[in-house]
This record gives C-alpha cells, structure tokens and sequence, in this order.
C-alpha cells in the first residue's frame, strides 16, 4: 500500500486494503456494528463481503485507514515472569554475549537482521531496566510485487521488579513486536532463550517449566473469564481509565461434558450463544449474571476501551488480551499477548504515544501479576514461585 492515499478505496482496492494481515477482524465488525450491521460470524469471510458490497464514507475511510497505519506501529506484548535467586547488576549481566550470529538460523532464510544493538538502560539512568531493539528486512518476492523488502522493529525488555503479592524479587522480560511476522516472534523468542539459559546457569533465576509464560491451560475456565475480565477492566486511575468491554470471544468448552447439565446451560451454549454474537452484546458473557455458563467456556480475547490522560495530552485507545494462537494450527496451549489495537492521543508526537503505551503497558503488568496469584491453578503458582 502507498504511503499516501488520497481516494476512498472501493471494489477490488477496498478488498486488497482489508485482505491485509493490518487490517484486522475487528476493525471491520466495529465499522460494521457503527452502521447498524451485525454479523453472525467475526471472521473476514463473513464480513468483508458485507463490507465492499456498500461504499465507505469518507469518515469511514479515513478511520480505517489510520486504523491500519496505526496497527503497523502498536505494541503486541507478551510478559515473561521468573523469580530471582541473588541480586544482580542487570545490565552488566546480559550485556556483551547476545550477537546475531546466535540468534538467526542457518541455511536459507528469506530476512536479515537490518538493525540491532546490545542492551542498553531503558531510561537512562537505571542498571534495572534494560532494553536490546532490533530491525529485520524481510524480502516478500511474491507478496505486493511493488514492494519487494519490508521492515519490521522489535525489542526485548527486562526489569528487575519487587513482587507486592509475594514478597518477593523478580525479573520481568518483555517482549514486544510491532508486527506479529515469524521472523520477528523467531528473534525475540531466541534472545530470550539465551538470556534465560545464561541466568538459570547461573543460578540468578529459579527454574521455571512454562519458560515464564502465561498460558491459557494455567486457568480453570471461569477463573479465565474472571481473570481476563478483571486485567481489562480494573484500570480506573487517572492515566487509564476503563470505559467499557468491545468484544468477547469464546467457544463451548466440549470437555466439559456440558450437554448433560441443566437446560439453562445448554440452551445457552448451543442456540442462545448465536444470538448474542449477531446483536453484539457480549460483555454479558463475562458477567456475574452468566456465571453458570462459565465453566463451560472457554473464553480466549477480550477487548476493552479506555479514555487516557498524560501530562497535557488525554486521548483514548483500545486494548486486547487475548491467548492469540488459539484454535490455530500449532499451539494448543497459547501464551497471554496484549495488544494495542488503537490509539489516539491528541497533538501527541510518535515518541509520546511511545511513551503512553509504555506507561499503560506497566500498568497492565502490575494488575497481570496480582491477578495471577489470584487465579492462576495453584499447581502452577507453585512452580512459578
């Protein structure tokens, strides 16, 4: 897509422009709902169709297009939690051994690493709080043939942080993407592993079985919907303040045995279900009123609307927490991802929005940790402690 685009796309432009991986499901549904329509599937298949059959207005247009532009450069952020064993001098200890020799594959591979630089202080001033960015190029020969080489941006985080709910010392890595590539995801998972290796060797971090990830199975499945109800919605301080729940998503848990229980369950799961899809009234799935239905379920995403206000700048924006990968191919038990799907900040420059979804994200960190001693199976706590 061009840099600039000064037309409304329709016909086969419109549909390039939302066949992209950028533009996702949800921005159509929410396009979709604003006029009126609802959809009794969320996927593209059902709603791009929908969709380009109407022209958009130039309102329309101009949403969907700065929605995209925005997406390119948002944070998807997974949290890694391990308990440290000693006090250590962070930067002096992961710096000087990560190169890029270790962290690509061999053999044929269709990008190379553009950028990359050692860890350095995220601030500044403190050791505590490290920071390694990178860039691949990938070359798409294929894909958009006017624009054959892409780039991507990454970085891992680290911080040693003190525990409020244990008691505790622990280290917090972060991993963040602008775009949600394979290459990218490939990188930032290898420069973790060898961080993680050198400081279990070590003996600085406990061993942890879950590489320190949040996964969907660490829940029984109504403390997954209390749990990712809670992480979206219990922001409510001056910076972040929560508006209301856009979306939910969800399946039928069929382990469950669920046809033998009650009618009110299984009436709900099998025909009712539907119905709340098409009328967009989901944030009722979540809530206390439909806590009978929850250990029937498995509800994966959850997206949420806030107002923020930082320093002079107030603004809103849209986050999902979301176990992305699931009902997808490969994994089976996926890792908590969050992602800023939106952002709007008034006469805010592209350093300040960074420095926004930073502080929004150690907010959303901070509520992560508390919720998961709360709800996390205990077997799991205990071998994350």
């Amino acid at each position: 897509m061009k840099n600039d685009i000064d037309f409304i796309p329709s016909g086969d432009e419109l549909k390039n422009l939302v066949s992209q991986q950028n533009c996702s499901s949800t921005m159509i549904n929410n396009l979709l709902k604003e006029r009126g329509l609802f959809c009794g599937v969320s996927e593209k298949s059902g709603t791009v169709p929908n969709l380009i059959t109407s022209l958009l207005s130039p309102d329309e247009s101009y949403d969907l297009l700065s929605s995209i532009k925005t997406k390119e450069k948002l944070d998807k952020v997974n949290f890694r939690n391990f308990n440290l064993k000693q006090d250590i001098d962070l930067l002096d200890e992961v710096s000087g051994f990560v190169d890029i020799g270790k962290i690509t594959k061999n053999g044929y591979i269709n990008y190379e690493i553009s950028d990359f630089s050692d860890f350095t202080s995220l601030d500044g001033k403190s050791n505590n709080s490290v920071i390694m960015d990178f860039e691949i190029c990938k070359t798409d020969v294929l894909d958009d043939w006017y624009i054959t080489e892409k780039f991507f941006k990454g970085s891992v985080e680290i911080k040693k942080d003190f525990n409020g709910i244990t008691g505790g010392s622990q280290l917090l890595m972060n991993v963040k993407l602008n775009h949600t590539s394979p290459e990218t995801k490939e990188i930032a998972e290898n420069v973790i592993t060898l961080i993680e290796g050198h400081l279990e060797n070590n003996n600085i971090i406990e061993h942890s079985p879950h590489r320190g990830r949040v996964l969907m199975d660490d829940f029984e499945n109504e403390n997954r919907v209390k749990f990712l109800n809670e992480l979206a919605s219990l922001h409510i301080g001056y910076l972040f303040y929560h508006q209301k729940i856009d979306d939910v998503h969800f399946n039928p848990d069929h382990s469950t045995g669920y046809e033998k229980q009650s009618d009110a369950v299984t009436n709900f799961l099998e025909k009712d279900i539907d119905q709340y899809r098409v009328k967009g009234n989901l944030e009722n799935i979540i809530s206390i009123k439909w806590k009978h239905i929850h250990p029937y379920v498995r509800v994966t995403k959850v997206v949420a609307s806030y107002t923020i206000s930082y320093e002079s700048y107030s603004g809103e924006c849209k986050v999902a927490y979301e176990f992305s990968e699931y009902g997808r191919k490969t994994p089976v038990n996926p890792e908590l991802c969050i992602t800023f799907i939106n952002i709007k900040v008034k006469g805010a420059s592209p350093s300040k929005i960074h420095d926004i979804q930073s502080n929004i994200m150690r907010e959303i960190e901070l509520r992560k940790v508390e919720l998961l001693t709360k709800y996390r199976r205990a077997a799991d706590i205990e071998s994350n402690c």
